[in-house]
């Protein structure tokens, strides 16, 4: 059961000091929020936030060098996988790594009994074929030499059965001397017919014999071919790279043996996007940079335009020439700085200035006049007039002062740290390019110390 207890009546004296002390705090209160409203209200008698402080830069007129930048993998112009074309073991190494060779070196040798026995057994065939040619020639100047005798016997004869034939004619000899000289015509005609052909034979077997040199010497050079497929010699001057095999290892045809590398001419190869095809040629300069050899450049030369187009990525293939230099290294990644072209009179601006707004892009410039601000939305009519009047009033009164305004510009190219304004922007106007994040359009702003020219400090 919950008791109720009877309260004791108010002491009306009480009652009344209470009221009169929350009267005097309320009052308190009122006139200090009256205070602080008067303070911070229009007509500029109470405080205000000071102008932003940015830094500023000039826009500048000036030279620019046109290029593009890409990323490519350096290649030795000349590196090779050295294999064989025939199966056998390892039998001897001649060089080791990181050895420079010459062309035509023997690197590596590859077992070849069978080869240098076929070798030694046709190198034999063209000794005994060489011998047999030489016969050949003495038994052709032998039928030569018995060919003339003849000739001049069988010319001797006839001269003489023509001579007795006009004796017999004048009557001075008789028939049986006509007859008689008649048969040793016939005997040194038969003579020469006999000489002339053991002198084509000899000379049908020297031509025989010459064919068995001929054959023998195709043996001989197929022998040594086989032979000298067992011998891995260097294609071209170089250094020799990682070695894969060693002594007694059997290799098969298409196996990797050793590297060569050509440190003389390097190339490095990427890839440029279609709409600089027109200012692509080949001897056009490139700048390569390697991360790997302390950002390192080296110069070079454009020295291909592939004529195809990638449809897929609307690029083209560019390769370039580099200069061996003892710190390339076959396989460095790099970056290339290729140089398309220069302006003239290109207006420059530091990157910082860039403003994008969605697909837009806008600078702060600053300029150096009466400030009128802008209305804010949303303000009450009659406040905004009154505070109209008294800007104004202001303005009229005062000086000129630096006001930054958002401007629109088209950008064309960027590098290290620099833009190129197409449209929107004059040589010799400042922008803001740091204290962005405290500036609106029409804002009146205070300028650091800092300036800037094109991106540059100014003197420089």
């Amino acid at each position: 059961m919950f008791s109720l207890r009877r309260l004791p009546p108010a002491n009306p004296r009480s009652f009344r000091l209470n009221a009169a002390l929350t009267a005097i705090g309320g009052g308190l209160i009122t006139g200090a929020l009256a205070l602080s409203l008067s303070g911070c209200g229009g007509g500029g008698a109470g405080w205000q936030m000071p102008p932003p402080v940015v830094d500023v830069a000039d826009a500048a007129r000036q030279p620019w060098v046109v290029d593009y930048q890409a990323s490519g993998t350096l290649e030795a112009n000349n590196k090779v996988d050295l294999n064989t074309e025939t199966a056998g073991t390892v039998t001897r190494i001649q060089v080791r790594e990181g050895d420079a060779v010459g062309r035509g070196q023997v690197l590596i040798r590859l077992k070849a009994d069978k080869q240098e026995a076929q070798l030694q057994e046709s190198a034999a065939g063209i000794a005994a074929s060489m011998g047999n040619i030489e016969q050949q020639k003495a038994d052709i100047r032998q039928a030569q030499a018995r060919r003339d005798s003849a000739a001049s016997k069988l010319k001797l004869a006839k001269s003489e059965l023509e001579r007795y034939e006009r004796l017999y004619a004048d009557e001075f000899v008789s028939q049986l001397e006509v007859e008689q000289k008649r048969s040793g015509f016939e005997t040194a005609n038969a003579d020469y017919r006999e000489s002339m052909q053991a002198l084509s034979a000899a000379r049908a077997r020297f031509s025989q014999a010459s064919s068995s040199l001929a054959q023998a010497q195709s043996t001989y050079r197929y022998n040594i071919a086989l032979a000298d497929e067992s011998l891995i010699r260097a294609p071209f001057n170089g250094i020799i790279g990682q070695k894969y095999v060693d002594i007694g290892d059997y290799v098969a045809p298409t196996e990797k043996l050793v590297t060569l590398v050509d440190p003389s001419t390097f190339k490095i190869e990427f890839t440029v996007p279609e709409r600089f095809l027109n200012q692509l040629q080949v001897g056009q300069p490139v700048t390569a940079t390697f991360e790997g050899l302390g950002n390192a450049s080296f110069t070079g030369k454009v020295n291909f335009i592939d004529p195809v187009v990638d449809k897929g990525a609307h690029t083209v293939t560019v390769k370039a020439i580099l200069p061996g230099s003892a710190k390339l290294r076959h396989g460095l990644f790099g970056t290339v700085d290729l140089a398309l072209g220069t302006i003239p009179n290109a207006v420059v601006i530091p990157e910082e200035a860039i403003v994008p707004q969605g697909e837009k892009t806008f600078v702060y410039v600053v300029k150096h006049e009466m400030y009128v601000p802008t209305a804010q939305p949303g303000a009450d009519k009659a406040t905004d007039k009154k505070d109209a009047k008294q800007e104004a009033h202001a303005v009229t009164s005062g000086a000129p002062t630096d006001v930054a305004h958002l401007q629109e510009v088209v950008v064309g190219h960027r590098n290290q740290g620099r833009v190129q304004i197409e449209s929107g922007l004059t040589a010799g106007e400042r922008v803001i390019i740091s204290g962005l994040q405290k500036v609106n359009d029409n804002m009146e702003v205070h300028l650091g110390d800092s300036a800037s020219v094109g991106g540059k400090p100014k003197g420089q």
